[in-house]
């Protein structure tokens, strides 16, 4: 199922982190504008020198003296010189553009993976697989093209227009008005596109999200789709959301249906107007035929930026929305506090007056009470769907109450910083995940100065002392791939030893030897016992000889602690553990 979706920034906090990312680089940005409007008065002599050619060969025609041929010995070297300083200037231009936007883009894509990762994992969890990989994938790249491509050509495209638009002004107010005429059209396109566009291209990129998640639950799913016999369901779920994204996309469609024949129509039409009024006041003795010639060039030449201008719009306001949902993971963020665990607190873990729910009206645990000793071994029992994992995550800091505190080392887990609070208690789960990378730096992962035969003892504690000699290079072979894959177990194997290896105060283990057979997980544990005597263990326990060995056993059932007490002192309870028991032992 789809989780709850990030937010996206308001388009003020995109503008606003777009003035930071320039302002980070306003040296390399000032150049850009620097040579952009160089290049774009370099382009303006050319129409300059055309209309004083023209002017001149008019008036010989009329009977001057003057030959116009003797100025073409430096009018023509003149425009040659322009064309070359323009096209060495608009290179340099693109280049530093290049250049700064993928300053940009990296500042974007590390900034994003930084607060992505620094998220706390219980609002990871709730985003879903599909919107985080939409963001981290659709998103950036999205971006990625917006500002290395689309917005290069937008911003170039602007200064050349309006300095063209500033040169015709200079040579000629009256014909440089003609732009004027272009913007009662476009004011009004762009104010009903802009009403519009934010919702619907984010509509998209939502819809575009939806069907990334849906695909992707259907493939990590795929045993559970095909035992179920859910494959039409799944196909059907597949097909709404195709067919959420195809109306999304059929709603931007229009909006661009409307937009770029106006744009594209407002474009030509100051060329015409001046040509128009250009003729006119030159027929009646007002404007030379240098003016008009020259304003009518300038106003041609600003056509193709202007069209440019147009056709990158649609890919930066994509890139707008993109930017604005990568944002919003920024955004959701939230502010570390200052409080440290103390190893050395006799109440290592405690919970008071608890109550917690992933939607806060359907809470799943309720009003609970439970405090570990440092150094005990509690066992959480209890039926399916009771709420025992969700209690571990609490104790593990992975999601904070709705109600109630949640202490580890005597501070509120809501106030320890993320990095220090995952150091002082791992949640170990049956879900695993192997990098593509060695073996050796799959381990270091819990304590990256661990030696190799640290590492070896590790695996050997977890019952896979002999992987790295099975392996081809031992520790230093690659695996996560499929020249590698390891078997389930070893994974879990692996991921064990990592919090072996990474030596927590507290360990929260949630079905973390799921993938073993019964005498090897039972194994593990013993030895787990072992390397960890002294240290807080909280386990589910759906084998109960886990509860047995405990110290301490914890029932919960309907979101509640109802039993809590020694393996010995419940079955004498004979309430429900002494029931889970007997049903155990057949």
């Amino acid at each position: 199922m789809s989780g709850t979706t990030l937010p996206i920034a308001t388009p003020a906090e995109t503008r606003r982190y777009l003035r930071v990312l320039i302002g980070r680089h306003r040296m390399r940005f000032s150049l850009v504008v620097a040579l952009t409007i160089g290049a774009a008065l370099a382009g303006m002599s050319t129409p300059y020198i055309v209309g004083l050619m023209t002017d001149a060969f008019a008036s010989w025609a009329r009977g001057g003296a003057t030959d116009p041929g003797s100025d073409l010995r430096w009018q023509i070297p003149l425009i040659l010189a322009a064309v070359l300083a323009q096209a060495g200037l608009t290179w340099a231009s693109y280049r530093n553009l290049a250049v700064l936007s993928e300053q940009i883009v990296a500042d974007v894509r590390e900034e994003f993976m930084e607060r992505t990762l620094a998220l706390p994992p219980g609002q990871v969890e709730a985003a879903g697989t599909g919107e985080l990989l939409s963001r981290t994938s659709l998103d950036v790249a999205q971006v990625q093209h917006s500002l290395v491509q689309a917005a290069p050509q937008f911003f170039t495209g602007l200064i050349t227009v309006l300095v063209y638009v500033a040169g015709a002004f200079w040579v000629s107010p009256v014909l440089g008005a003609a732009i004027l005429v272009a913007v009662p059209p476009m004011v009004l396109v762009l104010r009903w596109y802009f009403k519009r566009a934010f919702n619907i291209f984010h509509d998209v990129q939502a819809a575009k999200a939806e069907l990334t998640s849906a695909v992707a639950e259907t493939i990590d799913g795929v045993k559970t789709v095909e035992a179920l016999g859910w494959q039409d369901r799944r196909v059907a779920h597949t097909d709404l959301a195709v067919d959420k994204l195809f109306g999304a996309q059929m709603r931007s469609m229009r909006l661009r249906g409307t937009l770029f024949p106006v744009l594209d129509f407002s474009a030509f039409l100051p060329c015409f107007t001046a040509l128009l009024l250009g003729g006119v006041l030159t027929a009646t003795g007002y404007l030379t035929i240098a003016q008009t010639t020259t304003v009518v060039l300038i106003m041609q030449l600003a056509v193709a930026p202007a069209i440019e201008m147009i056709l990158s719009l649609e890919w930066v306001q994509n890139g707008t929305i993109s930017l604005a949902r990568l944002i919003g993971v920024r955004g959701e963020q939230t502010v570390a506090g200052d409080a440290r665990p103390d190893r050395d607190e006799d109440e290592i873990i405690e919970l008071k007056d608890v109550t917690f729910g992933y939607t806060p009206e359907k809470p799943v645990l309720r009003e609970v009470d439970l405090a570990l000793r440092r150094g005990e071994r509690l066992a959480l029992v209890g039926p399916t769907g009771a709420g025992k994992s969700t209690l571990a995550r609490l104790m593990a800091g992975i999601h904070q109450p709705n109600e109630g505190t949640v202490r580890v080392g005597g501070a509120e887990t809501r106030e320890i910083d993320e990095t220090m609070l995952r150091r002082f208690v791992i949640l170990a789960t049956q879900e695993y995940h192997l990098f593509n990378d060695t073996l050796g730096s799959n381990l270091r992962l819990g304590a990256p100065g661990a030696t190799d035969e640290q590492l070896r003892e590790a695996l050997n504690v977890v019952g896979a002392g002999d992987l790295p000699d099975r392996l081809d290079d031992g520790l230093d072979t690659v695996v996560g791939g499929r020249d590698h894959a390891l078997t389930p177990a070893e994974v879990q194997q692996v991921a064990l030893a990592r919090v072996i290896l990474a030596a927590p105060e507290v360990i929260v283990l949630d079905e973390a030897t799921s993938m073993l057979s019964p005498n090897a997980a039972s194994d593990i544990e013993q030895g787990l016992n072992r390397i960890l005597a002294g240290r807080t263990v909280v386990s589910i326990a759906h084998r109960l000889n886990t509860a047995h060995d405990a110290d301490r056993v914890a029932v919960v059932e309907h979101g509640r602690i109802t039993e809590l007490g020694s393996h010995d002192e419940l079955i004498a309870k004979n309430g429900a553990y002494a029931a889970l028991w007997q049903r155990w032992h057949g």
